[in-house]
């Protein structure tokens, strides 16, 4: 497994230039030279927040060519049947509908931070204190992080938007 850490990299704040700097990314792995222990594998670190890495991982099992899947370290998002970090987007949605049952002022002012990063901005306030769900941090990350998924697999259709969608629609 190869590990890249890029918690650090700054990526650029428009789509067109954030697809591509991705994707040039995994332009640069090495090819793997057959399947199981000779497929090159990545695991890109993209932020830690206390105990749980948010990482992308390639290859995906889904073989649509640039894919990766989002995963948290820590963090089981299928409860109640076989464990894994990797985060749907029906688990945020159920993670934003708690949120804001909780708190809708303060759901108020972390949607202002999901358009933001919808924009390819980032967010200027990482840190709500709902009391249900996931680290908020942790939460805006994925939610970065599965619209870049969504760019990357769906760009010619309308990448970010569908999942987007589904978030303004609560």
């Amino acid at each position: 497994m190869n590990i890249i850490d890029l918690t650090n990299r700054v990526f650029p704040n428009n789509r067109i230039d954030f697809r591509r700097e991705l994707v040039n990314l995994f332009l640069e792995e090495e090819p793997g030279t057959g399947r199981e222990e000779f497929t090159s594998k990545y695991q890109y670190i993209v932020k830690v927040v206390g105990a749980n890495e948010v990482y992308l991982k390639r290859p995906a099992q889904f073989n649509n060519g640039f894919d990766f899947t989002l995963n948290v370290s820590g963090i089981n998002f299928n409860p109640n049947g076989k464990a894994t970090t990797r985060p749907t987007h029906g688990n945020i949605i159920e993670d934003l509908q708690s949120k804001k049952e909780a708190n809708e002022n303060l759901y108020n002012a972390l949607r202002v931070q999901i358009d933001r990063i919808y924009d390819c901005q980032e967010p200027t306030n990482l840190f709500f204190d709902f009391g249900v769900g996931l680290h908020s941090e942790v939460l805006l990350e994925c939610i970065k992080w599965l619209f870049a998924e969504q760019d990357v697999t769906y760009w010619n259709y309308s990448g970010r938007a569908m999942f987007y969608a589904g978030i303004t629609d609560i």
